[in-house]
C-alpha cells in the first residue's frame, strides 16, 4: 500500500516534467493505471457499469449521472401541482429521469387515477424500476424520444435535479465557468423538447437545476405558478453563457404552458 502511496506521488510529481521523455512515461503510467482501474469497476461494479455505458454510448442526453433519489422528496411542489389539477380525472404525468422509481411511487400519492410514465436513461436503475410492483397505470420507459413521444403528450411533466452536472463537486471546486463540462445549449435543448411532449395548459416543473428556465428561448410560451423556487438549491448556478451567477435570485420551479 505504501508503495502505491509512492508511485501515485511520483507520478503527480512529475506529471508536468519539463523532461519531455518523463512527461510522456509519467502520463503514459497514469492513463494505463486509470484505464486498468476502469476496467475493473466496469467489471465488478453494476452500477459504476451502467453509468460509464450511458456516458459513452448516450453522452448527447446524459444530464445528472447520479442516481440518488427518496421518497416524497419534494411534498410542496408535488401538492402544488395536484392542486393545480384537482377535479381533473386521469391526467398523464411524465417523471424525466425518475431514477429508481421513488418519484413514480411518491407521485401515485398525490394523483390517485393518473397514467404515470417513469423515464430514465441508466439502464441499472431502469431495470430497478420494472421489478417494483406498481398498477397497471404506472410505466417505466428507456428515456428516449421515441419511447417518449410514444406515450404522450403529456399533462404534467416533472424533471427533478436531473438538469444538472455533479453539482456538488461543481460547488465545491469553486467553478466559474460550465461550458466545457455542462454547457447551457444543452440544457436548453432538453428543456425544449420536453416542451414538445406537453400539452397547452399543461405543467412544466424544472426544480433543482444549474440554469433557469427563463432564460430558455421557449419560456416566453409560460408564466409562473405560484411562487414555488429553487431557493433551497445548494449549489451554484449559471447564467445562458454557461458563467457562473456570483449573486443568484430567486428561480421559480412550476410553469404553465400558455400556448403551443
Amino acid at each position: 500500500m505504501e508503495r502505491d502511496g509512492d508511485i501515485r506521488k511520483w507520478i503527480k510529481g512529475n506529471y508536468n516534467s519539463e523532461n519531455l521523455i518523463i512527461r510522456y512515461m509519467v502520463r503514459s503510467l497514469y492513463f494505463i493505471k486509470k484505464s486498468a482501474y476502469t476496467v475493473k469497476k466496469i467489471i465488478t461494479d453494476k452500477e459504476f457499469r451502467a453509468v460509464f455505458g450511458m456516458t459513452v454510448f448516450k453522452g448527447g442526453k446524459v444530464h445528472q449521472t447520479t442516481p440518488l433519489t427518496c421518497m416524497d422528496r419534494y411534498p410542496v411542489i408535488f401538492s402544488a401541482c395536484r392542486d393545480y389539477f384537482k377535479g381533473v380525472n386521469n391526467i398523464k404525468i411524465l417523471s424525466y429521469g425518475c431514477s429508481t422509481g421513488e418519484e413514480v411511487l411518491t407521485l401515485r400519492k398525490y394523483f390517485k387515477d393518473a397514467n404515470i410514465i417513469g423515464a430514465e436513461i441508466n439502464k441499472n436503475s431502469l431495470q430497478i424500476c420494472r421489478n417494483l410492483k406498481v398498477d397497471n397505470k404506472i410505466k417505466f420507459i428507456d428515456s428516449n424520444e421515441k419511447d417518449i413521444r410514444k406515450c404522450g403528450k403529456y399533462d404534467l411533466i416533472f424533471c427533478m435535479a436531473v438538469l444538472q452536472r455533479t453539482p456538488d463537486t461543481i460547488t465545491r471546486q469553486g467553478v466559474k465557468s460550465l461550458k466545457k463540462i455542462y454547457p447551457f445549449e444543452k440544457f436548453e435543448n432538453q428543456v425544449i423538447e420536453l416542451d414538445s411532449y406537453l400539452k397547452k395548459g399543461g405543467l412544466m416543473v424544472i426544480h433543482f437545476s444549474q440554469y433557469s428556465f427563463m432564460d430558455v428561448n421557449i419560456s416566453s410560451k409560460y408564466k409562473a405558478l405560484g411562487n414555488y423556487n429553487q431557493d433551497d438549491y445548494a449549489s451554484v448556478i449559471f447564467d445562458r453563457n454557461s458563467n457562473l451567477i456570483e449573486k443568484p435570485i430567486s428561480r421559480n420551479s412550476i410553469f404553465i404552458k400558455l400556448e403551443d
